[in-house]
């Protein structure tokens, strides 16, 4: 299983102005970066994401509350990297949660080059926990899963239907499995139920080139590549 489509990071900025948010994204690769900007943490329960790949805060115009943005962003996400910029004290930046901690008084372009680093981190962290199936691409610590380029939001029970195909991908997967891993412990499907919920999954995975459901008559379902 190799990837063939680049699968854009989530970079979510606190803390900086447009502007600043702006110069900081100047550092990455656009092609390879979706970029999320919040002032702070303390919004909308919903936002910012759950899953994020790189949290950039820019604690330049209030040390103090970056110290705080950075410890609560460590606390949220604890396998994020997260880079602290414009910080007065390193080792505070650091000891709150920082993975890494650029001094306020860094010149312009240290500051992009050191973004730029972060980011590669993150670059090599995601590409050790995402599996890819021609261009269907899966996270499984995170529960992500990227169609053709593209994040594709499952509920629950089609992230289940999802994870036990997508793990034995290429091979058949009975009806009885399905049905016992998807539905668990929980009342038993009624009888059309896997194949509405696959008929879901198809729908959410149209756009790829490269795999689709299969239906094996008689046996079950797989995934599987469009060429076979």
């Amino acid at each position: 299983m190799t990837s063939e489509l680049p699968i854009p990071l989530t970079v979510l900025v606190v803390g900086a102005s447009e502007a600043r948010c702006a110069e900081l994204a100047s550092a990455l690769p656009a092609a390879e970066v979706d970029v999320l900007r919040f002032a702070s943490l303390d919004v909308d329960p919903a936002t910012p994401r759950e899953f994020i790949d790189l949290c950039i805060v820019d604690s330049s115009d209030d040390d103090e509350a970056g110290l705080r943005i950075v410890a609560r962003a460590r606390r949220r996400w604890p396998s994020v990297g997260i880079c602290c910029v414009g910080c007065d004290d390193i080792v505070a930046a650091l000891t709150a949660g920082a993975d890494h901690a650029i001094p306020r008084s860094a010149p312009a372009v240290v500051v992009a080059a050191q973004v730029a680093a972060s980011f590669r981190r993150a670059r090599i962290a995601s590409a050790q926990l995402r599996i890819a199936f021609g261009d269907v691409v899966y996270d499984r610590e995170a529960r992500r899963v990227w169609c053709a380029g593209d994040e594709v939001q499952l509920t629950p029970r089609e992230l289940r239907l999802f994870d036990i195909l997508f793990l034995r991908a290429g091979l058949p997967v009975s009806i009885d499995t399905l049905q016992h891993y998807v539905w668990s412990d929980d009342v038993a499907p009624e009888s059309n139920a896997l194949a509405v919920y696959v008929s879901y999954l198809r729908r959410k995975l149209q756009g790829s080139r490269h795999a689709m459901v299969e239906t094996m008559r008689g046996v079950g379902y797989r995934l599987a590549r469009r060429a076979e």
